[in-house]
């Protein structure tokens, strides 16, 4: 697979109350800074998001399995808007970039 075929970062959490937590992001977002406000700042973290790069397909097959799902990014959110996942204004925006946590 080449790198446009795996647009997304995608990584799998175990909480240990049992909670299956799927993050996803935009391929180009990953260590990027995000201004939120004019005194505070976040960074897209390796440590959350960085599991391995996935296609969509790969992402709605875990996000199947989980119990809660944060999405960064505008790819991710239109693919998961467009299979249903995210309903239509469920979204916000983080410093311009759209995010949503689903639980489930």
């Amino acid at each position: 697979m080449t790198e446009d075929d795996c647009p997304f970062w995608v990584k799998v959490h175990h909480s240990v109350t049992g909670e299956v937590i799927v993050a996803a992001c935009d391929r180009g977002l990953l260590g990027k800074k995000i201004r939120i406000s004019e005194k505070f700042e976040t960074r897209v973290s390796e440590d959350f998001y960085m599991g391995r790069t996935a296609n969509w397909e790969h992402v709605a097959k875990l996000i199947e399995t989980a119990t809660i799902v944060n999405l960064l990014g505008d790819e991710i959110i239109e693919a998961a808007t467009a299979a249903g996942i995210v309903p239509e204004g469920a979204c916000t925006t983080i410093g311009g970039i759209r995010h949503v946590q689903l639980i489930r």
